[in-house]
């Protein structure tokens, strides 16, 4: 073991045979810290630009010099490598933290399983690297006046923590397949701890503890996943969790032994897991029939079209979900999504990243990227869903998949749609929602209404033709407005009389896509704005400036437009009038039907 020791995980020291080193300058201890991560010499030119940016090229270095005399003098061995033009340390002679820390995650890589799981010659390793990993990186440190440092510093501070959490993810996973539950929690904490905002990580310890007996303790970890992700993210957790909230609470073993992390992903690209699918039963029956589940043979491909609103994207991302169709295309599944604009070289080239084909550095065109596409999937089993087409030749870089995959694709457009099948038979229109279906997901919003006004709630999802987003909306919209008095009946005589004013209206005063959206459905969208005060009103035609799903955006670009210091307020009360949707991780997005009536809106502020 070298006597000479670099402490950077936590706060930054330096032995040497066992006594502290003392170093004056926080540059020089800087500097010690940047050659201890870099794998190869470093430049003295960028060096002194990295740590003295504020001064010209001849301080810089001149500063740099002094920097290294006080190094080499505070320790008597060599341990800096120093010419002309580089600097770095000598590895032979010093022992770092971090590289320990990093050597002891890569120990396992010669051991016969996938490098995502740990065997129980390797866990000693891990536990090694845990134990090693005693704080943050330079924790307590910084350079209140070197940027460029603090940046780097921050990335690989943030790159450490990565990593020792997927150290006690992994030593968790380990402990929980021997059902040694106790040392399973505590590493879940930790992971944890790391992690806050991670669901799945949530959820593990949930099931944990439902394992262990602490049914209490998974029901308060669930609590406290909703009071982090509402304070720090304005979301609600994630359709998966609250599902496992439940299954705990009705004490369902199967579902609560069930997990999301232990086993590999799926490979691909994945949509969000719908929160809510109410009265799709039949047509999920329907399009997994097509898709060779339950059937002789699956065909090649399948269009599905219907209005906007409708729920086409709510379908095939549960599609994506499935679990019989995880088995019947056991290589995964690949999704994008197009809109009206879409960016088709970055959608093909978030596929081709899934499957490990991108190359750093390396420009290529989508004809390239496509043509490697067809060569990987010739011979595998997969499901390609591109959803939200608008133009026929948009979906060609797409078509991609061997005679073992299918393709699924949807469009509002019956032009789009008969253009995108090889037969009218490989078309499947999906209808509104059935009448009881459409009261069922009104229910979910407002419970109240369906049961005491159900001739009144049944004529409202009539009026709004069972459109999935129109109830949605309609649904927040009530549940937000109950408090107040306000209820079914109001609502539907102020849609019908808004309906009328539009349909009396010139073309110019309609919103945008008239020809996709009914008067009565335009009515609701205003109505539901305008019950908002005039500011927050305000803030969701500024909405207007973001792009509609599959697009997304988080809460600090939502300050921006906004010029607000905390968006979160402002995104929970849009969220609560069904007007922002949350797709976990802290970011959102809205329905092209909002997203036009915002930029409507946005007109009048504007002017």
């Amino acid at each position: 073991m070298s006597d000479l020791r670099v402490y950077l995980l936590g706060t930054p020291r330096i032995e040497f045979q066992g006594m502290a080193v003392k170093i004056e300058r926080r540059k020089a201890l800087a500097l010690i810290a940047y050659l201890a991560l870099s794998e190869q010499m470093q430049s003295r030119e960028v060096i002194a630009s990295l740590l003295w940016p504020d001064q010209d090229e001849d301080h810089a270095r001149s500063a740099l010099r002094s920097a290294l005399r006080a190094l080499t003098k505070a320790v008597d061995i060599e341990w800096i490598q120093a010419d002309r033009m580089t600097i770095g340390l000598k590895r032979e002679v010093v022992w770092v933290d971090v590289i320990a820390f990093q050597k002891l995650l890569t120990a396992n890589s010669a051991h016969p399983h996938s490098s995502d799981s740990i065997c129980k010659d390797c866990v000693d390793f891990y536990q090694q690297a845990a134990t090693l990993y005693g704080d943050d990186f330079l924790i307590g440190f910084n350079l209140p006046d070197d940027l460029e440092f603090e940046n780097w510093q921050l990335a690989q501070r943030e790159w450490l923590r990565r990593e020792y959490a997927d150290v006690q993810r992994r030593l968790s996973h380990y402990y929980a397949d021997l059902d040694q539950y106790e040392q399973a929690i505590r590493h879940a904490v930790q992971w944890l701890e790391i992690d806050t905002l991670h669901e799945p990580a949530h959820r593990h310890l949930m099931r944990l503890y439902a394992a262990n007996g602490q049914r209490s303790e998974a029901l308060r970890q669930y609590r406290q996943c909703v009071e982090i992700l509402d304070s720090e993210l304005a979301t609600p957790p994630e359709s998966e969790t609250t599902r496992l909230f439940e299954a705990i609470q009705q004490g369902n073993p199967t579902l609560v032994s069930s997990t999301d992390l232990i086993s590999a992903p799926i490979s691909g690209v994945m949509p969000p897991l719908p929160s809510l699918f109410v009265g799709r039963d039949a047509a999920l029956h329907a399009i997994k029939q097509r898709l060779g589940v339950g059937s002789l043979e699956a065909r090649p491909i399948t269009v599905i079209q219907g209005w906007p609103g409708v729920g086409k994207s709510t379908l095939v991302a549960t599609l994506a979900h499935d679990l019989e169709l995880s088995h019947h295309y056991p290589d995964g599944v690949l999704w994008a999504s197009l809109g009206e604009n879409p960016s088709i070289a970055s959608e093909i080239g978030a596929w081709a990243e899934a499957l490990r084909l991108n190359e750093p550095g390396q420009a290529r065109t989508v004809e390239e990227i496509s043509a490697q596409l067809t060569a990987l999937l010739r011979d595998k089993r997969m499901l390609l869903i591109v959803d939200d087409v608008w133009q026929a030749e948009h979906a060609q870089p797409f078509r991609v998949g061997g005679k073992n995959c299918t393709l699924v694709m949807t469009s509002r457009l019956n032009g789009v749609a008969t253009a995108l099948a090889p037969t009218a038979t490989d078309i499947y229109r999906l209808p509104v929602l059935a009448e009881h279906a459409a009261l069922e997901l009104l229910a979910k919003f407002t419970p109240e209404t369906v049961a005491n006004q159900l001739d009144e709630a049944t004529q409202l999802v009539r009026d709004l033709e069972g459109l999935p987003l129109a109830i949605h909306v309609a649904g927040r919209l009530l549940q937000s407005e109950s408090r107040l008095g306000w209820g079914v009946s109001e609502l539907l005589a102020d849609l019908r009389e808004g309906a009328s004013l539009l349909t009396a209206q010139a073309p110019s005063d309609m919103l945008g896509n008239k020809s996709d959206t009914s008067p009565t459905i335009t009515a609701l969208l205003k109505r539901s704005t305008d019950s908002l005060d005039a500011l927050t009103r305000q803030y969701f035609a500024y909405l207007g400036l973001f792009v509609a799903k599959p697009a997304t955006f988080d809460l600090p670009a939502m300050a921006v437009v906004w010029e607000v210091d905390d968006p979160k307020p402002i995104a929970r009360s849009l969220v609560n009038r069904g007007l922002l949707e949350p797709v976990g991780g802290g970011r959102f997005q809205m329905h092209a039907l909002l997203v036009l009536h915002a930029r409507s809106l946005l007109d009048e502020v504007m002017s």
